[in-house]
């Protein structure tokens, strides 16, 4: 007899399709159930929004720098005629450094009402002592100035 098992066995003569018909495979394989897909955002729009605040950021930021340019322009403008109303007015160089100065006190004010009192008496003082027309809309542009800056600074104080 042969000792040999597996000589003479012919696995082309076995039917292996009803075998593997016979497995059952859930034994050996994992049960997976994909996970619910989260609401998503498109790339595009997103980025697209992104760079819409970005350039509205930026838009803001150079139009507050065009504003501070344009404040930091207007007062050096009124240093400029300010020194040159002084040093060509002789007859009224003392009472226009007077004026001047009374104008910074605006700046000075507790409160609204405060300084439109300044400001009108100032405006008052400036239009009985200023003969000379171009003199006079140059000193009423500066008090104006200094008035209106000071406005909101002295609204921030009362708050």
């Amino acid at each position: 007899m042969n000792d040999d098992p597996i000589k003479g066995f012919d696995i082309s003569k076995m039917d292996v399709s009803s075998l593997m018909k016979n497995i059952d495979y859930s034994a050996v394989m994992p049960k997976f159930t994909p996970p619910p897909m989260p609401e998503i955002i498109p790339y595009g729009k997103l980025q697209l929004e992104e760079q819409q605040a970005l350039r509205e950021r930026i838009e803001d930021y150079q139009a507050d720098s065009l504003k501070a340019l344009r404040a930091i322009e207007q007062n050096t403008a009124n240093l400029n005629t300010l020194v040159d109303l002084i040093s060509k007015s002789n007859e009224q160089q003392d009472e226009l450094i007077s004026i001047i100065a009374e104008v910074l006190t605006i700046a000075k004010a507790k409160d609204k009402k405060e300084a439109e009192s300044i400001y009108k008496k100032v405006m008052g003082r400036i239009t009985q002592t200023v003969k000379d027309g171009e003199t006079l809309a140059k000193v009423v542009g500066y008090a104006t100035t200094v008035y209106e800056l000071a406005k909101p600074i002295i609204a921030n104080l009362n708050i």
